[in-house]
């Protein structure tokens, strides 16, 4: 069986969690422009009850969030920021350790799309996406950067392919 019927056979419908990982968003400093960019799109996908949270670039609360949203249901998610180079960027580190495969590729597609938008900036940024299993359930995880643009670009390719990662890890 191809991609695209495997693609086609794959549920439509899960439930999301949208975490924004910003200091200043979670100090209510800035507004999160890119958490709700997600969540208005992933809800205009059909996405029902898209579960929303800001959390501090803290390796404990990122934690805490991803695995709240596991235990309420959460089929996938999305986290936002946190996936660059200083110091306080540690949403790879907080997240890596909990997946059970790490889906590589995403990473890679994702910088490709941004190398054509951004040029070689696009090197700054570790997105990556992993499956985190509970018992029986797997949950995909997306690590996005904060910027608006990254996350219209990453956006896509979760639309395109979470239900397909789903069914595949769930199997």
């Amino acid at each position: 069986m191809g991609t695209e019927e495997h693609r086609k056979k794959a549920p439509k419908r899960f439930k999301f969690a949208v975490i924004t990982v910003s200091d200043t968003a979670s100090r209510g400093e800035k507004e999160d422009a890119s958490g709700k960019f997600l969540v208005e799109t992933l809800t205009e996908a059909g996405n029902e009850n898209v579960h929303y949270t800001i959390v501090p670039d803290e390796k404990l609360a990122i934690i805490k969030a991803v695995i709240e949203s596991v235990e309420k249901g959460a089929d996938v998610v999305v986290t936002t920021g946190g996936t660059g180079i200083t110091s306080r960027d540690v949403t790879i580190e907080s997240l890596r350790p909990l997946f059970d495969k790490e889906l590589a590729g995403f990473g890679e597609i994702f910088r490709l799309k941004s190398f054509e938008e951004v040029g070689t900036a696009a090197v700054l940024t570790r997105a990556t996406a992993g499956i985190i299993r509970s018992g029986e359930k797997a949950t995909v995880v997306f690590c996005l950067p904060g910027s608006i643009n990254a996350v219209k670009t990453g956006v896509e390719i979760i639309k395109r392919e979470a239900y397909h990662v789903l069914k595949h890890a769930r199997e």
